[in-house]
């Protein structure tokens, strides 16, 4: 059995923590909070060996490591993992600047451990089939690509500053549009403009929207959003979309799987992280399902520490776009 500490058991953590527990291959060997009785609560609930409030102590003890702390935290703690050549999981975004998620992405080419960083959307079945529509030729020569996610605004506030939709939430969706268009294009240029108003308190725009273009032509919209209504269906509203010369490929979350009508209408997760007969189901259990076999040898990450070094150099491309109110040049080459 891989022994795998998890560090930090916010919302991602835990749902780590409760794949780790019913992986056939991992044991649960440490939970690390600095909230002592939220590590010992989790421990308790998944059946970890140690509840812990040193994530160094954490790193003396087990075969692999997860991180899903803020960002603010998270350069020191990649950064103690990989010098220890310990499989690393680390949670998006990569750190809190983009000088610090290079400084990792170069780090991790010193060491032989599986490093990889935590965009769930690459396994999701949805998102990887639209892609493999894309980088196949099945919808001819992408033109266009469009992306957008919101959450409610009672997540929203509940994350406070950390909830910047482009940090929070379009990461991803910059990771995916990327993945998509494949290696053979770089985004070249953002542009972007943002709503200010309701998530003042916080420190947050209600919304901004980018526009990326890429080094070959093709173009790609992203919205991200954080003021939806507290009962909106499944609690988060997404959709990607592909348009190539030949066709296009759509997905919608949530999907229509599932839907509930009782005391109010909800169309449950079945994507990312459903519990399904109390186990961990979805992408999340996908991505340890493939973090596992990549410690052993058997595959490697699909997204690594250099894509989320260059989603968050486009991501702060847009801010920066945002802030000044004119297009930016994105100094990121894909060689």
């Amino acid at each position: 059995m891989i022994r795998v500490g998890v560090i930090g058991t916010g919302f991602m953590g835990e749902n780590h923590a409760h794949a780790v527990s019913d992986h056939p291959s991992l044991a649960l060997e440490a939970v690390v909070d600095i909230d002592e009785e939220r590590a010992s609560d989790v421990a308790d609930r998944y059946g970890a060996a140690r509840a812990l409030t040193d994530y160094e102590t954490a790193l003396d003890g087990v075969d692999a490591v997860i991180v899903a702390t803020p960002e603010s935290a998270h350069a020191e703690q990649a950064r103690a993992s990989i010098e220890r050549d310990i499989p690393l999981l680390l949670e998006k975004p990569v750190a809190t600047t983009v000088a610090d998620a290079k400084s990792l992405a170069e780090l991790t080419t010193e060491t032989d451990a599986t490093v990889g960083v935590s965009f769930v959307l690459r396994y999701d079945p949805a998102y990887a089939a639209a892609r493999r529509a894309a980088v196949t030729g099945e919808l001819g020569d992408l033109v266009s690509l469009r992306a957008k996610r919101g959450i409610t605004i009672e997540e929203s506030r509940r994350i406070g500053e950390r909830g910047h939709p482009l940090f929070y939430m379009n990461i991803h969706d910059v990771d995916a549009v990327r993945w998509s268009v494949g290696a053979d294009a770089a985004v070249s240029r953002v542009m972007g403009v943002q709503r200010r108003g309701e998530l003042a308190d916080v420190g947050v725009p209600d919304a901004t929207q980018a526009l990326l273009e890429f080094s070959d032509g093709t173009i790609a919209g992203i919205e991200g959003y954080g003021t939806l209504p507290p009962d909106t269906p499944g609690g988060i509203e997404a959709s990607f979309e592909l348009v190539g010369t030949d066709g296009t490929a759509r997905v919608e979350t949530p999907s229509d799987a599932v839907t509930v009508h009782g005391d109010r209408y909800d169309r449950p997760d079945t994507r990312h992280w459903p519990i399904l007969h109390g186990r961990m189901d979805g992408a999340v259990r996908r991505q340890i399902d493939w973090f596992a076999k990549a410690i052993q040898g058997e595959t490697e990450m699909l997204a690594t520490i250099e894509d989320g070094y260059r989603a968050q150099a486009v991501t702060q491309a847009i801010r920066t776009a945002i802030e000044k109110g004119q297009p930016i040049s994105v100094l990121v080459s894909e060689e």
